[in-house]
Parts: structure tokens; sequence; C-alpha cells
């Protein structure tokens, strides 16, 4: 019967383990939100273009309200849900006739397939920016 208590003991200096304590959980929850929010964004992005290049019935305000706050007067759907082990981000269109088009033509669902690769560059990379690797 193999042995489970297997212990192992290292040394590391005081700095090194202040910083672990203090700086580590708050660096890894920042880089988790950070990626999600700018996977979201090129989620976003990838539906207005969508829209546009499908020539749909179509406002301005429409696609102004996809994704996250552009200054216009839309009320974009962008709603980060933070629990402990993980994130999610909710985005949408937040006029009447959204989810109409959405039904009709899986604006966000294409959007979501064609810019997959894209999500998961830039979540990399906010990652590595916000742990500095």
């Amino acid at each position: 019967m193999a042995n489970r208590d297997i212990q192992a003991s290292m040394t590391i200096s005081r700095e090194a383990y202040d910083w672990f304590l203090v700086h580590a959980p708050q660096k890894l929850t920042e880089a988790r939100e950070n990626a999600i929010k700018a996977m979201g964004m090129v989620w976003a992005d990838e539906a207005k273009e969508i829209t546009r290049e499908d020539n749909h019935i179509d406002t301005s305000l429409y696609i102004n309200s996809i994704g996250y706050n552009t200054g216009s007067p839309s009320r974009p759907l962008y709603q980060i849900n933070e629990g402990r082990t993980k994130t999610e981000l909710e985005i949408g269109a937040d006029i009447s006739y959204a989810s109409s088009l959405e039904q009709r033509y899986n604006i966000f669902a294409r959007g979501l397939d064609r810019s997959n690769s894209r999500m998961e560059r830039v979540a990399t990379t906010q990652v590595q920016r916000t742990l500095e690797l």
C-alpha cells in the first residue's frame, strides 16, 4: 500500500509571502474580470459588424445598444456577474425588437462563433498584462 501522506515544504522570503498573500488573489480576480470584459467587447463588436453586413432593418440605436456603452443615448445590456470561482458577462441590446432580430437572424450566436479565436487572444493578453507576465 502506498503512503499518501506526502509532505513538502519550502522557504520563501517574507516579501514574496506578503506579495502572494496580499496581491495574488486581487490580481487573479482583476485578470479574470479584464479578460471577460475584453472578450465581451470583441463579441459585441462582431455582432455589430454582422448587423451591418446583413443590412438588417436597423437603426443606429440598435447597433449602439449592443454590448457596451459607446456614449450614445442607447442602453446596452452589459452586466458582469462576479462569483467566487467564475465571472459571467451578459451582453445584449436593450431595445424592443432586439429579441426578434436574434430569434430570426442569430446575430449574437453568429457573432460568438465568428469571434471565438479573437476572444481567446484578447483574454490571454488581458491576463498577461494584468499579472505582468
